[in-house]
C-alpha cells in the first residue's frame, strides 16, 4: 500500500519523533511511505532542525504569523498535489497542524482518503498557552477540517472526547497514545558513561531523571521547591534534567546560587537516539506536571527501560497509569507529593523494581508504533468498507 504522509512540522521535538517512529512502523509493515512537508526527512529519519520559518516565528507579530500560517495552505496544496501525481497513494495521512487545510482540499480533489491524526486541538490549545489573534477563524477552519477528514486519530480518550464534544460529534475517533519501539528503548540498553562521571554519584546513590520540554506546562519551577528537600533528606540522590525549554536556566541558576550545583546535571537537548542511553542512568523517573490532553510519550519510554515512574494525576496519565501497580500518580504540581514519593522509592529496591516491571510488560503489549501503524492501516481499511456499504 503507499501512504502519502503529510505534516508542517518544522523538526522540533517532540513532533519529528512520532513522525519519524510513525513512517517507519508502516515501512516494517510492508507500506510504502511519502512524507511531505517544510522539513526534509534525513536519511536517519530524523527531521532536519528548526528551519528559517522556525526563526521567522520567533521574530514575528503574532497576527502576521498567523497569516503566513494560512497561506502556507496554497504551497503544501501544491506540494501535495505534485506527491499526489507522482506517488499514486492509497490514502493520505495527515498530521494536523494549526490552520491546515491543504490536506483536506488536496485530498477532496483527488479522490482519495485521508486519515487525519490530532495530536492537539490546536485553535484551543494555541489561544490557552500562546494567544491567537484569528481565534473564532482558527477554530473555524479546525471544525471543517475534522468533518472533512474520512478518518481521524487522536492520542488520548480525553482528546477524543474533546473533539466529540466541540466538533464532531458522531464521527469515530481512534485513540492510538504515544508510543515505542522496543528495539531502541530496554532495560539492559548502555549508560552513556560520560553522565556517569557528571552525576559523580556515591556508590549506593541513585538518579533522580527527567527527560523533555521544560516549559510551561511540565511544571519545571516546581522542582526548585523538591530539589532542596529531597537533597537535604537524602544527599546520595543526583537529579538529571534532559531537555531545553523556558524554564530550564532559571532553575539551573537557581540550583547553582543554592549551592546544589554538584548533585543536579543539566545535559541539555539531545538528540532523540541519545535518549535511552540518559534513560538507563535513571533510578527514578519523574513528571510534576502534564498538559490536560496530551499523551505523554517520556512516560512510555521510561517505561521501556524499566524504571520506576512519578507522574500527575492529569487524565491522559489515568488512562494508562495505575497507582501503585505500574506506577505512583501524584497530584498536578504537588512538589512535596513528589518529594515523599522520591524519597519513599529511594529507599524501596523492590518496590522501584516492580513498578518499573509492571511499566515495561504494560507498554510492550500496549503502546508501540507498530501497533499504532496498524491501526492506521486498519481505519483506512475501515474506510473503505464503509464507502463500499454507502454506495
Amino acid at each position: 500500500m503507499r501512504i502519502l504522509y503529510l505534516h508542517r512540522t518544522q523538526g522540533e521535538e517532540p513532533e519529528s519523533i512520532h513522525i519519524r517512529e510513525i513512517i517507519e512502523a508502516l515501512q516494517a509493515l510492508g507500506h510504502e511511505v511519502k512524507a511531505v512537508g517544510p522539513a526534509k526527512l534525513q536519511k536517519s529519519g530524523t527531521l532536519a532542525q528548526a528551519s528559517r520559518l522556525g526563526r521567522i516565528k520567533k521574530m514575528m507579530p503574532r497576527f502576521l504569523f498567523e497569516l503566513m500560517q494560512i497561506a502556507y495552505n496554497v504551497i503544501a496544496f501544491r506540494e501535495v498535489n505534485n506527491a499526489i501525481a507522482q506517488f499514486r497513494p492509497d490514502f493520505i495521512y495527515e498530521r494536523y497542524a494549526l490552520f491546515g487545510f491543504a490536506g483536506v482540499w488536496a485530498a477532496r480533489r483527488a479522490g482519495i482518503p485521508l486519515v487525519l491524526e490530532v495530536n492537539t486541538p490546536y485553535a484551543f490549545a494555541w489561544a490557552r498557552y500562546y494567544g491567537l489573534t484569528l481565534k473564532k477563524f482558527a477554530r473555524s477552519i479546525e471544525k471543517k477540517v475534522l468533518e472533512a477528514a474520512d478518518g481521524i486519530i487522536t492520542v488520548t480518550d480525553v482528546q477524543k472526547r474533546f473533539l466529540h464534544a466541540a466538533y464532531v460529534p458522531r464521527k469515530p475517533i481512534v485513540v492510538c497514545q504515544n508510543a515505542i519501539d522496543p528495539l531502541k528503548f530496554f532495560p539492559a540498553y548502555p549508560c552513556d558513561t560520560s553522565i556517569n562521571k557528571r552525576l559523580n554519584k556515591p556508590a549506593n546513590g541513585l538518579v533522580v531523571g527527567f527527560v523533555g520540554t521544560m516549559n510551561r506546562w511540565q511544571g519545571i519551577p516546581g522542582f526548585k521547591e523538591v530539589i532542596p528537600r529531597v537533597l537535604q533528606n537524602n544527599s546520595d540522590l543526583r537529579f538529571l534534567f534532559v531537555g531545553d525549554g523556558e524554564y530550564r536556566k532559571e532553575l539551573e541558576d537557581f540550583v547553582q546560587a543554592s549551592g546544589f550545583g554538584g548533585a543536579v546535571v543539566f545535559a541539555g537537548r539531545r538528540m532523540h537516539s541519545d535518549i535511552p542511553s540518559l534513560v538507563s542512568a535513571m533510578d527514578i523517573t519523574v513528571l510534576l506536571n502534564s498538559n490536560d490532553y496530551g499523551s505523554p510519550m517520556k512516560i512510555f519510554e521510561y517505561w521501556a527501560m524499566g524504571k520506576a515512574v512519578i507522574a500527575p494525576r492529569v487524565a491522559p496519565v489515568e488512562e494508562v497509569m495505575r497507582h501503585g501497580e505500574n506506577g505512583i500518580i501524584i497530584d498536578r504540581g504537588d512538589s512535596q507529593a513528589l518529594v515523599d514519593s522520591i524519597l519513599e522509592l529511594a529507599c524501596d529496591a523492590s518496590k522501584r523494581q516492580r513498578l518499573g516491571r509492571a511499566g515495561r510488560d504494560y507498554v510492550l503489549s500496549h503502546h508501540t508504533w507498530k501497533r499504532n501503524a496498524q491501526a492506521i492501516v486498519d481505519e483506512y481499511a475501515r474506510i473503505l468498507a464503509q464507502n463500499v456499504t454507502s454506495k
